[in-house]
C-alpha cells in the first residue's frame, strides 16, 4: 500500500518513547503508525504486539519518508498519526481536583511560545506531581508532535486545560480555592522563602517577556528566582521545575 502525506485531519508524534506511550496508554487515539524499513528487531517486534489488539494500520516506509513528514526530527524511525489532542475546560478540571484542602497544583503558562519548552514543562509537571497544565487558546504554542515528544508522551497523560482570557482564568482558580504565584524576574519575594500554600497555581511567562503586566496584577503574590552570575534569566522551562519542585519539597514529598 502505498503512503499517503495528506492526513489533515490528524496530529503526529514521532521517537519510540512518544508513540509508544500513545500506544500502550491511548491506543485508541492512534490511527495509523509509519515504521521505518530498517528499524531493528527487537523495535518492530514491540509495535506489532503493542498494536496486536488495535484496529491501527502500520506502515513501512523508507527513512526519507519519516525525514519528510517529521521535517528531519529525530524520529528513531517511528512516527505515529493520531486524532487531534482534546483539551479540557479548566472548570473540569478544577472539579476532578481533590477538594480543599488537599494538595493540588496547577501551571498556568502565560503565552510561551516555543513547543520545546512546552514539552519540558509538561514533563516536569508529570513528576513533580502537578494535577493539570493550563494554556492559552491563542497567542501561545498548543501540544503538538514537538510538545508529545519533548514531554517524553506526558502532553499524554498530564490533563491539558484551554483557556480564552488568562486574567479571567486566575480569577476563577482563585474562587475555587488556589493561591496564584507569578514568576517574575523583578519580584522582591524569592521562590525559596519557605511558605507555599497547599493549592498553588504557577504563571509561567513566555519566553523574553515574561509575565504580561495585567495578569502580573491579578497574581495574589509574585515571586523570583535568586540567580547568580551574568546571564540573568532562565528557561522558561528550567524556572518551572524550580517552582514546581519546590513546591513538591514543601507540600508533598517533604518528611
Amino acid at each position: 500500500m502505498k503512503y499517503n502525506e495528506d492526513e489533515t485531519n490528524n496530529d503526529i508524534c514521532w521517537g519510540r518513547n512518544s508513540v509508544f506511550s500513545l500506544l500502550e496508554d491511548y491506543p485508541e487515539r492512534c490511527s495509523k503508525v509509519l515504521l521505518a524499513k530498517n528499524i531493528q528487531p527487537h523495535i518492530r517486534e514491540k509495535v506489532q504486539g503493542l498494536l496486536r489488539s488495535a484496529n491501527v494500520v502500520l506502515q513501512y516506509v523508507d527513512n526519507q519518508v519519516l525525514d519528510r513528514v517529521t521535517n528531519k526530527e529525530n524520529h528513531q524511525g517511528i512516527v505515529a498519526y493520531s486524532v487531534p489532542m482534546e483539551l479540557m475546560d479548566i472548570e473540569d478540571v478544577v472539579s476532578s481536583l481533590p477538594s480543599v484542602p488537599d494538595a493540588a497544583m496547577i501551571i498556568l503558562c502565560d503565552h510561551i511560545q516555543d513547543p520545546h519548552n512546552l514539552g519540558a514543562i509538561i514533563r516536569t509537571a508529570e513528576v513533580a506531581g502537578a494535577s493539570a497544565v493550563v494554556i492559552p487558546k491563542r497567542g501561545g504554542c498548543l501540544p503538538t508532535g514537538t510538545v508529545v515528544k519533548t514531554s517524553a508522551g506526558a502532553a499524554l497523560r498530564v490533563p491539558l486545560a484551554k483557556i480564552g482570557n488568562i486574567a479571567q482564568a486566575i480569577e476563577y482558580l482563585q474562587k475555587s480555592g488556589f493561591w496564584i504565584i507569578g514568576l517574575a524576574m523583578e519580584a522582591d519575594e524569592t521562590l525559596f522563602k519557605g511558605d507555599i500554600p497547599k493549592r498553588a497555581v504557577f504563571v509561567i511567562g513566555s519566553e523574553g517577556e515574561g509575565i504580561g503586566k495585567l495578569v502580573a496584577k491579578s497574581c495574589d503574590e509574585l515571586r523570583s528566582i535568586p540567580m547568580s552570575g551574568k546571564t540573568g534569566s532562565l528557561n522558561a522551562s528550567v524556572a518551572a521545575g524550580l517552582a514546581m519542585f519546590e513546591w513538591s519539597r514543601i507540600n508533598k514529598f517533604a518528611i
